[in-house]
């Protein structure tokens, strides 16, 4: 959603310079020249940079930052991130500008960096980027920020660019570094789930076309389930509302009998099990399944 004084503190530029040209990096300057914008880019290897039709390639970091008052940096991890600004001699130069970063990073090194920014007089977004380069760009397109609210403001169009959904969490730049990893949690404890679903179907003969088939039925329903859970934890009422945490304790012991049955490596389903029976251990057999949030915090 657009903020509201939009049209009062919104860039009126469209200069723009990207630092570090990966796949992301580099999706991200052809979606600026082809909404025309001047582009000036730098990266480690500077045939990445030729490659790229229509920006205005520099050898110098320094330079190239001096080229836009909007700065987008994508690169490997925050010591990269590190090694950039300190190519920059005279730090001065980023007083007034605004730097959106959308290299991954744990909240600790977004706030450092705000920090440090925030010394020179520059503004900071931290951004995170919900969705690989092919999806970039749409109107579907989840890109997650914080930061200062008027550099936020002023960098909405460029934001716009790269996708269509902008959810802007806050002042704190750490904001989205922490919806980042907590996304990323969920997304990669859903994957290792699904590797392992896929395994236990292979070892039974069950298809996995009908696997994949029943699995696409039931995610909105788990999705809408998921979504209560999180509620039960915000609102701190874990009496049974829709799940008792007793039906998972077992059903995880089954699930990891299954697995020790059928031969397959059982370290993942065996830690769900232990997790369970430690909740029962506790004594929330008897809450609702979002207890084990007393377990893990």
């Amino acid at each position: 959603m657009c903020p509201s004084n939009y049209n009062e503190q919104k860039m009126n530029t469209k200069q723009i310079t990207i630092i570090g040209l990966g796949q992301m990096g580099t999706k991200l300057a052809e979606l600026l020249v082809a909404k025309g914008y001047t582009v000036s880019v730098w990266n480690r290897t500077r045939a990445k940079g030729d490659s790229i039709a229509g920006v205005k390639v520099f050898e110098d970091v320094e330079e190239v930052v001096r080229q836009s008052p909007l700065i987008v940096i994508c690169v490997l991890d925050y010591a990269a991130v590190d090694r950039v600004l300190d190519h920059i001699s005279d730090k001065s130069i980023l007083g007034g500008k605004t730097l959106i970063n959308f290299t991954t990073a744990d909240p600790q090194e977004a706030e450092t960096l705000e920090t440090t920014l925030a010394h020179i007089n520059a503004g900071y977004i931290n951004g995170a980027i919900q969705v690989g380069p092919d999806q970039m760009g749409l109107p579907e397109t989840t890109i997650i920020v914080s930061g200062n609210q008027d550099h936020f403001q002023r960098s909405w169009d460029a934001l716009a660019v790269f996708g269509g959904n902008i959810k802007y969490l806050g002042n704190r730049a750490a904001l989205a570094s922490a919806m980042d990893l907590a996304t990323l949690t969920w997304l990669y404890g859903s994957y290792t789930g699904l590797i392992h679903g896929i395994v236990l179907a292979q070892k039974t003969g069950l298809p996995l076309d009908a696997f994949s088939e029943i699995l696409g039925e039931i995610t909105p329903g788990f999705t809408e389930f998921f979504k209560h859970q999180i509620g039960v934890v915000e609102k701190g009422d874990f009496r049974v509302s829709q799940s008792p945490l007793s039906i998972s304790i077992a059903a995880t012991q089954r699930i990891h009998h299954a697995f020790r049955k059928a031969g397959a490596q059982e370290d993942f389903v065996k830690a769900i099990s232990d997790l369970l029976q430690k909740a029962e251990s506790l004594g929330l057999a008897d809450q609702e399944v979002a207890a084990l949030v007393k377990v893990v915090g």
